[in-house]
């Protein structure tokens, strides 16, 4: 595909660097010079400099040809006017960024066909979803549904020493239905067979059929569901705002804090059953009075403070709180962060990747997501009745190294494939992949041309 990036941030660099991974053609924009030859020195793309809400830049990037025009620069009427005016051009599609819910209707993070543009992403709102996901799957590390909420995933920290820690995958009698189809392990996602020994302080990702998980919650020791009672939240700005906005009908005890005392009056009038505290979420006293010793979840949200969010996550730790979420930028530092002591780390820049990268895979792939910095994927895929995996049992296809199927949800239910199984026709197959093995996936996943 052609493709054009505007707007060379940590969001634009991290997008552009997947799709030029890809073998897309990408050209990318920027006011910034120094900004372009950073991105360009790092991938393979073309660069041009200029205003990308600009007719005339993006007529010198050629957007009459591009199949895709992603604007995320840090200005929200920039990025809507940039894709519009792509638009407008002849660019088959458009994706903007928007930092501020008031461009959105409803609470999802996603509109399509807002004034031409294909879609309007606001991370924000998502990475809120996404924090409010942690808080309702209190013990474990990440939590994500498929297959119409028929399959789930969760991703467990093994920091106990449990029965399965120094046994191969191939001696661990997992529940039944179930399947661990990943190992997080120092920041590297493993992609395991059954000769792969469990380690301590691994993080298994395990996925089965929803009914199951409880099974599996129990085989090692960490229950997630109906736990967290007292959540606190330190930073009311948009994401701290959608955190509250998701969480309501839960019943959660929810504090928030917030050194800005408009900002608090605003956020005291607009949420209900939440108490607003104008006050320093890195002071001792300010989280003695909240109480952080009885919280069960410490979400720390403040916009640019990442110093902050890591600062106030230990202290919280440290005062008591049972699990710590912070927001990072930056994922790249999420291993460091935990090392020190936090529970789980929230980047808007993936979340705003994982958005993008399913629509631009948009067709038989349902779903995307990033797993450890791209350093894994999970592809949801519709597989078709011409395509090679289907009706052909799974030890007969040479499945790539590298890869391997979680689940399969169709009519009939779901099952946890094994090599004698076949994927029927237009079931739906959950893959955990490397980036460098997933073209090899979605090959056996092509619908062959009819004669």
């Amino acid at each position: 595909m052609n493709i054009i990036v505007i707007g060379m941030g940590e969001v634009g660099k991290h997008i552009a660097g997947f799709l030029a991974s890809e073998d897309h053609d990408v050209t990318i924009v920027d006011a910034n010079p120094q900004a372009l030859s950073g991105a360009e020195e790092k991938m393979d793309v073309m660069a041009l400099e200029g205003q990308g809400g600009s007719l005339k830049t993006l007529k010198r990037a050629e957007a009459h040809k591009a199949d895709l025009v992603i604007a995320v620069t840090d200005d929200d009427e920039a990025n809507l006017l940039a894709a519009f005016g792509a638009k407008s051009l002849g660019a088959k599609r458009t994706i903007a960024r928007v930092s501020s819910r008031d461009y959105l209707d409803g609470e999802s993070g996603l509109y399509h066909d807002l004034m031409g543009v294909d879609l309007v992403i606001c991370p924000p709102i998502l990475s809120g979803t996404e924090i409010s996901k942690l808080v309702r799957s209190f013990g474990a590390v990440f939590v994500e549904n498929f297959a119409q909420n028929r399959v789930e995933l969760i991703q467990l920290a093994l920091n106990e020493q449990l029965k399965v820690v120094g046994q191969k995958l191939k001696d661990i009698s997992m529940p039944n239905n179930t399947l661990i189809a990943a190992i997080n392990r120092d920041g590297k996602m493993i992609i395991p067979s059954g000769d792969d020994e469990i380690l301590l302080n691994d993080e298994v990702l395990v996925i089965g059929r929803i009914e199951s998980i409880p099974d599996v919650e129990n085989f090692f020791g960490k229950k997630h569901r109906g736990k967290a009672n007292k959540v606190i939240i330190l930073g009311g700005g948009e994401i701290g705002f959608s955190v509250v906005k998701s969480l309501m009908g839960e019943d959660l005890e929810i504090t928030l804090i917030d050194k800005d005392s408009d900002r608090c009056k605003f956020l005291s009038e607009t949420l209900s059953n939440v108490l607003v505290i104008n006050g320093d979420g890195t002071d001792m006293s300010v989280l003695e009075e909240v109480k952080i010793q009885d919280c069960d979840v410490f979400i720390s949200a403040v916009s640019e403070g990442e110093e902050i969010n890591l600062l106030s996550g230990l202290l919280a730790k440290q005062m008591g709180a049972q699990k710590s979420v912070v927001l990072a930028d930056k994922p790249d530092y999420k291993v460091l962060y935990e090392q020190l002591g936090i529970d789980a780390v929230v980047s808007p820049r993936l979340v705003a990747a994982n958005q993008i990268m399913k629509y631009v895979r948009a067709g038989t792939v349902v779903s995307v997501t990033i797993l450890e910095e791209g350093n894994g994927e999970i592809l949801e895929i519709v597989a078709p009745p011409t395509a090679r995996i289907v009706k052909k049992p799974l030890m007969e296809l040479s499945f790539p190294k590298g890869a391997v199927i979680g689940a399969v949800a169709g009519p009939d239910g779901v099952m946890i494939p094994k090599g004698s199984d076949t994927i029927p026709a237009n079931s739906t197959v959950i893959i955990f992949t490397t980036p460098q093995a997933r073209r090899q996936v979605e090959r056996l996943f092509k619908a062959k041309k009819a004669r």
